[in-house]
C-alpha cells in the first residue's frame, strides 16, 4: 500500500480496468464502492478544478517567460537559457581597492553596457569587501568588452585582475546561436545621439542593414548600448576596428563584433516614437581605409557642436559655480605618468580643502586631434567638496611652476568632467 498511489491524469478506462482488479483483491464489498466513488470524484476534478488549476499556471508560465517589449537582446530572444546567459554575461572582478564601493564599480564599468548587479565578497567580520566580485551585464558582448579593456588598468592605486568567474568553461560556451559575422556590439553611446544618427554615422563603412539601440521604457531614452548590422561581414570588422575608442558626443564608443546571434528585437521603435528619417545615402568605404571614414569624423563632429549646442541653451555656464578644478601642463605626456601622480596632486590640492577625488585623464589621439590643445595630452581633475576650495585650489596653481613646467588651471564644468572621466581608471580618493 506504501507504493501506491493516485494519479490525477488517470483516464476512465484505466479507471475500469483499475475496479475490476479491486473486485479480485480481497476487498470487501464496501471498500469496493468507496475505492470506486473517490476514482470517479478524482476524474470529475481532473475535468473541472484540476484543469482551471492547470490552465492558470500554464498561463502564468507564459507571462513569466514573455520577454518584455523594447528588449534588446540577441541571445534570449533566441531564446537561450537564462542562467546560461547570465554566466556568459559574468565578469570576475579582482585587486579591487578595498575604498572603492559597489557603486564606483557599477559607475566605472557601466560604460560598456547595461549593469545588472555588482557583488563584492563582503568579509563579515569587517563589513568591508574582500578586494574581488563579480560584475554581470544585460548581454555577454558588454561582459567581453570589459574583459578585453579593463584587464590590467589602474583603478584607485591598484591595478585591476579581469577574468571569468569559475562556473565558466568551454561547456557553457557550446550551444550558443553563432553571431553573425556582419553585426558589431555599440555601447557608451551619448543619449543625445538616435538610431538614425548612429546609423548615418558607421553608414561609410557600408551598407547598414539594422541599427538599434535598447531602449529604456520609462524615461523614453535608449540606454546607451545597442547592435548594428552590415550587409558583409568585412564592414563590421573594420567599423569594429576604426570606431572602438572614437570620441563621439564627447563620450568614447566602445565598439566590438557580436558575441551571440539571434533576433536584435525592435529597439526604440517598441516607444513608438522613432525620429525622422535623415537625408542622405550611404557610401562604401574605400578597403584601404585605416582609420574612420573622413564622413564620420565629419558627422561627428556635427553632432558633437549639436549637444554642445543644446546643452548651452538648456542651461547656463555652471563653471563659475563648479567644485572642479582642471590643471594642464603638469607633466610632459603620457611617458611621464605614473601610479602616484594622482596621490601627489591630492597631497598638494588638501592644501586648499578637503578633495573628494582626483583623476588623471589621458587623452587619445583621437581626443587630442579633436581638441587640439598642445597640453591636453594629460588632464588632472581636483574634485574638491565645495566651491570655496575649488577657488582657492585655482589662485594656488594657476601660473604655479611644478617640475619645470607652468601649471595651467581653471574651473571646470560638472557635468563635462562626469562625461570625460566616467571610464578613467587612474583615480585616488583621499
Amino acid at each position: 500500500m506504501c507504493n501506491a498511489h493516485l494519479d490525477i491524469g488517470t483516464t476512465s478506462s484505466s479507471n475500469n480496468g483499475l475496479l475490476a482488479a479491486l473486485a479480485s483483491s480481497g476487498l470487501t464489498q464496501e471498500q469496493q464502492e468507496g475505492v470506486g466513488k473517490a476514482l470517479a470524484y478524482i476524474q470529475e476534478l481532473q475535468q473541472t478544478v484540476f484543469k482551471d488549476v492547470l490552465d492558470a499556471e500554464k498561463k502564468r508560465r507564459e507571462e513569466e517567460n514573455k520577454v518584455p517589449a523594447g528588449t534588446v537582446n540577441p541571445g534570449l530572444l533566441a531564446g537561450m537559457d537564462a542562467r546560461t546567459l547570465s554566466v556568459i554575461s559574468r565578469i570576475y572582478v579582482g585587486s579591487i581597492n578595498f575604498e572603492l564601493t559597489d557603486e564606483h564599480i557599477h559607475r566605472v564599468f557601466s560604460e560598456f553596457g547595461s549593469v545588472c548587479s555588482v557583488s563584492m565578497s563582503k568579509d563579515p567580520a569587517t563589513g568591508r569587501h574582500k578586494g574581488f566580485g563579480f560584475v554581470e551585464y544585460e548581454v555577454p558582448e558588454a561582459a567581453a568588452l570589459a574583459l578585453e579593456t579593463m584587464n590590467g588598468t589602474m583603478l584607485g592605486g591598484r591595478q585591476l585582475k579581469i577574468g571569468r568567474p569559475n562556473n565558466y568553461g568551454a561547456s557553457v560556451a557550446q550551444g550558443f546561436p553563432p553571431p553573425p559575422p556582419e553585426r558589431i556590439y555599440v555601447a557608451n553611446v551619448n543619449r543625445a545621439i538616435a538610431e538614425d544618427v548612429l546609423r548615418e554615422i558607421f553608414a561609410p563603412f557600408g551598407t547598414v542593414v539594422a541599427c538599434v539601440l535598447s531602449p529604456d521604457m520609462a524615461t523614453r531614452q535608449h540606454r546607451g548600448w545597442g547592435f548594428i548590422e552590415f550587409a558583409d561581414a568585412a564592414a563590421a570588422e573594420q567599423a569594429a576596428r576604426d570606431m572602438d575608442r572614437f570620441l563621439l558626443g564627447n563620450l568614447v564608443l566602445r565598439v566590438r563584433l557580436s558575441v551571440v546571434g539571434g533576433p536584435l528585437g525592435e529597439g526604440m521603435a517598441a516607444l513608438d516614437s522613432l525620429p525622422e528619417p535623415t537625408e542622405g545615402k550611404p557610401q562604401t568605404a574605400s578597403p584601404a581605409q585605416t582609420g574612420p571614414p573622413q564622413q564620420v569624423v565629419d558627422m561627428a563632429a556635427i553632432v558633437d557642436r549639436s549637444i554642445g549646442a543644446a546643452a548651452d541653451t538648456a542651461q547656463p555656464s555652471s563653471t563659475t559655480a563648479s567644485s572642479i578644478v582642471l590643471l594642464e601642463n603638469v607633466v610632459g605626456g603620457r611617458a611621464d605618468v605614473d601610479d602616484d601622480l594622482a596621490a601627489d596632486m591630492a597631497v598638494e590640492g588638501v592644501k586648499c580643502g578637503k578633495i573628494a577625488k582626483v583623476v588623471v585623464h589621458v587623452a587619445s589621439e583621437r581626443e587630442l586631434q579633436q581638441t587640439g590643445s598642445p597640453h591636453s595630452e594629460v588632464s588632472i581633475f581636483l574634485q574638491y567638496v565645495d566651491v570655496a576650495s575649488a577657488k582657492r585650489a585655482l589662485e594656488l596653481f594657476d601660473g604655479r611652476w611644478f617640475a619645470g613646467r607652468q601649471v595651467n588651471a581653471q574651473l571646470y564644468d560638472p557635468d563635462a568632467y562626469r562625461v570625460l572621466t566616467s571610464a578613467d581608471t587612474m583615480v585616488y580618493m583621499p
